[in-house]
């Protein structure tokens, strides 16, 4: 099984999962819920302990 993380949009609240090589690669990350497009920094919170 591939590493996830999981992240909070930091406009909607909607919480998601991305594959964990995202994680760094300082990439926009989309919002599958509102459509906002953020930096994994931006987010409130953050799970990457698996």
């Amino acid at each position: 099984m591939d590493r996830i993380f999981w992240v909070e949009c930091p406009d909607c609240s909607g919480k998601f999962f991305c594959d964990y090589e995202m994680r760094y690669a300082g990439i926009d990350l989309h919002c599958p819920f509102c459509g906002d497009q953020f930096q994994v920094e931006q987010s409130p919170w953050i799970d990457d302990r698996g």
